[in-house]
C-alpha cells in the first residue's frame, strides 16, 4: 500500500506542479533585420525602445526603433557612420528644468562612432548630439543622470553634458574604457577602464585617484554603504571586489567564472553573473557569498521586485532565468523562460504594467502580456481538447499505475507511468517535439558552395580559410580537426606567418586587425553565410571554408 500510495503521489506531483513563467504570453514579436539586440529595450507608457548592434558592413547600420506596445512601429532613427557593436544602453529623461536649461523628454543614445546622440522619445527626431573620443570604438558603457545633466563614459574618459542642449560642462581623459559605466558616490565620479584601473573624478572632472584592481572594470561600480563592488574581469577568469570609500581599502570577495555581467543590487543583495552563473553577496562588518545558481550570465539583468530578476542565459538554446531570492540573499526558485527565437543573448526584458519585452542576438523584440490571447497560439477549442485528452491520460495513467502496484507488478505499473509521462507531455506541449526536430537542423552548409576548382583536390573535405586582403587573397587549406572559427583562423594565420590582433569584448572576443589591415572591422563567413558570434564561441564542422573580409 505504501508503494502504491508512493507512486500515485509521484504521477500527481508530475502533472500538477506549477508552471512557473506560464504567467506571460506571447502577443506579438518583430524582426529587426541584421544585427542583435545587446542591450535591454526601455519603455514608458506609450512606447518600447530598442536597439540593433553588429559590425555593419554595405549599407547595413545600426538603428533605434520605437514601437507601440501593440506592435506599431512609430518611429526609426539610423546612424550612418557607426560600423562597430552598439552596446551602450539607452536610457530615457522626463522633462524639466535645471540651472543650464530646460529640456523636453528625452532618449539618450551612446554610439560606437563616438557620437552621444538626445532624440524626442515621441518621433524620433535628434534634439541635439555630442562628439567624443574614438579609439577603435567609442561610447560603450552606461551614462549617469543627475539633475540637469548627463555623465557620459567615453572611450578614454567622462563627459558631463548639459540636458538642455548637449553643452560640454566637463571633459576629462583618464584611460581606455569598454563598457565601464559611471556612478556617483560620496561627492565623486567612478568609472573603471580596460587598464586595471577604478577612476575616482571630482564634481568639477579633476582627477582625484587611481585605484589599481589589476584587471578590466566594464561595468559601472555599484554602491552600497560606502562600498563600491566590482566584478573585475581577468583573462578566463574574474574576481568579486569591495572598495571601502572610507578607508580606502580593497578587498576580495570571491574568484569566480570569465565574461562577468552587469552586477545588480537588489535591497541589500548584490547579484553577480558570470559564465559560471549568478553569485549573492551581502555584507556585515565583511562581505561574503550567501548562495550560487549554475548557469552562464554575462550580460544586462533586470529586477521585476524586490527579490526577483531576470538575467539572460548566453547560451545556444537557451533564454532567460528567472531567480527568486529571499531576504537573506539566497536563491529559493530559479525557472526557465523560453521563447521560440532562444539564444546567445545579453539583454535583459524591461516590463512596464502588463508588458514584457525581451531581445537576444537573434535580432527578433518579443512582446508578452498577461492579458491578452497570443496570435500564435492554437484555438481555444484545440487547447479544451488537448487539456481534455491529457486529463483522460493523467487518470488512466493513475488508475492503472496503482492497479499494477497494489498486484505487486512495480516494473509494469512504472512503465505505464514513463509512458504516460511522454503521451501526455507530448500531447500538452507539442514545441518539445519541434525542440527536437530543429535540434537536429546542420547550421553548416556543405562547403561546396565555396569551393574554388582552382584549390588543391587534397583540399577536399577539410577545413580552409580565406584571408581577403585588397591586394588579393590568402588561402589555407587542408587544416583538419578544429572547433571553432577562433582555432582555425589562428592556425591558418601562423601557417602564413599573418599577424593577428584580437580584443575581448562583452560579447566574445573579435579580430580588429589582420596582417596588420585594420579598416573598419574584419568579418568571417562560414561556407558563404555571415558569422554572428564571436569568433572563439562560432563552432564548425570538418568540412568548412572560413572566409574573413574586411568590413
Amino acid at each position: 500500500m505504501r508503494r502504491s500510495a508512493l507512486l500515485c503521489t509521484l504521477l500527481l506531483a508530475v502533472f500538477l506542479a506549477p508552471s512557473g513563467a506560464a504567467t506571460w504570453t506571447a502577443d506579438w514579436s518583430v524582426d529587426l533585420g541584421p544585427g542583435y539586440i545587446t542591450t535591454s529595450p526601455i519603455t514608458d507608457e506609450e512606447r518600447v525602445y530598442v536597439r540593433t548592434s553588429g559590425f555593419w558592413t554595405g549599407t547595413d547600420r545600426p538603428e533605434v526603433k520605437a514601437f507601440s506596445h501593440d506592435g506599431s512601429l512609430e518611429w526609426t532613427y539610423r546612424s550612418n557612420t557607426t560600423t562597430q557593436h552598439d552596446m551602450a544602453p539607452l536610457m530615457l529623461k522626463s522633462a524639466g528644468t535645471g540651472a543650464c536649461g530646460s529640456w523636453p523628454d528625452l532618449l539618450l543614445v551612446g554610439w560606437a562612432n563616438g557620437d552621444f546622440s538626445a532624440l524626442h522619445p515621441g518621433n524620433g527626431t535628434l534634439a541635439w548630439t555630442v562628439s567624443t573620443t574614438v579609439d577603435g570604438w567609442g561610447i560603450t558603457g552606461a551614462p549617469l543622470l543627475e539633475a540637469d545633466h548627463v555623465v557620459v563614459p567615453t572611450r578614454n574618459g567622462l563627459v558631463r553634458l548639459c540636458l538642455g542642449n548637449g553643452e560640454v560642462d566637463f571633459s576629462v581623459n583618464l584611460s581606455l574604457g569598454w563598457r565601464n559605466g559611471v556612478t556617483f558616490a560620496e561627492g565623486h565620479y567612478w568609472t573603471g577602464s580596460e587598464t586595471g584601473h577604478l577612476w575616482q573624478v571630482g564634481v568639477n572632472g579633476d582627477t582625484v585617484n587611481s585605484i589599481n584592481l589589476s584587471g578590466q572594470l566594464r561595468h559601472a561600480p555599484v554602491q552600497l554603504n560606502d562600498r563600491l563592488f566590482l566584478h573585475v574581469q581577468h583573462l578566463t577568469s574574474s574576481t568579486i571586489q569591495t572598495y571601502n570609500m572610507t578607508s580606502g581599502v580593497l578587498d576580495d570577495v570571491e574568484t569566480s567564472g570569465g565574461s562577468p555581467a552587469i552586477p545588480l543590487l537588489m535591497e541589500e543583495t548584490v547579484i553577480f553573473g558570470d559564465n559560471e552563473g549568478l553569485t549573492s553577496v551581502r555584507c556585515a562588518s565583511t562581505c561574503s557569498v550567501v548562495d550560487r545558481l549554475p548557469s552562464k550570465v554575462n550580460g544586462e539583468m533586470a529586477s521585476v521586485s524586490t527579490t526577483a530578476l531576470y538575467a539572460p542565459v548566453n547560451s545556444p538554446g537557451e533564454g532567460w532565468v528567472l531567480a527568486q531570492l529571499n531576504t537573506s540573499g539566497w536563491f529559493t526558485m530559479a525557472e526557465p523562460f523560453s521563447t521560440p527565437y532562444d539564444g546567445y543573448g545579453t539583454s535583459s526584458p524591461a516590463s512596464v504594467g502588463e508588458w514584457l519585452f525581451l531581445g537576444n542576438d537573434a535580432g527578433v523584440l518579443m512582446a508578452y502580456s498577461t492579458a491578452s490571447t497570443p496570435s500564435e497560439n492554437p484555438p481555444s477549442d484545440q487547447q479544451d481538447v488537448r487539456a481534455l485528452l491529457g486529463m483522460v491520460v493523467l487518470a488512466s495513467a493513475v488508475g492503472g499505475s496503482a492497479f499494477f502496484a497494489r498486484k505487486g507488478a512495480f516494473s509494469s505499473s512504472w512503465r505505464l507511468f514513463s509512458l504516460s509521462v511522454l503521451v501526455v507531455a507530448l500531447m500538452m506541449l507539442p514545441e518539445v517535439s519541434r525542440t527536437w526536430s530543429s535540434a537536429l537542423v546542420d547550421d553548416n552548409a556543405p562547403a561546396t558552395t565555396e569551393w574554388d576548382d582552382s584549390w588543391p583536390e587534397a583540399w577536399l573535405g577539410t577545413q580552409i580559410v580565406v584571408f581577403e586582403f585588397p591586394d588579393g587573397p590568402v588561402v589555407v587549406g587542408g587544416l583538419v580537426g578544429h572547433q571553432t572559427v577562433w582555432s582555425l583562423t589562428t592556425e591558418a594565420a601562423q601557417a602564413s606567418d599573418i599577424p593577428l590582433v584580437s580584443q575581448e569584448t562583452g560579447l566574445g572576443l573579435y579580430l580588429l586587425s589582420i596582417n596588420e589591415t585594420e579598416g573598419s572591422g574584419w568579418e568571417y563567413f562560414l561556407n558563404g553565410e555571415r558569422g554572428t558570434l564571436a569568433v572563439d564561441d562560432a563552432s564548425i564542422d570538418s568540412t568548412v571554408v572560413v572566409r574573413w573580409s574586411l568590413a
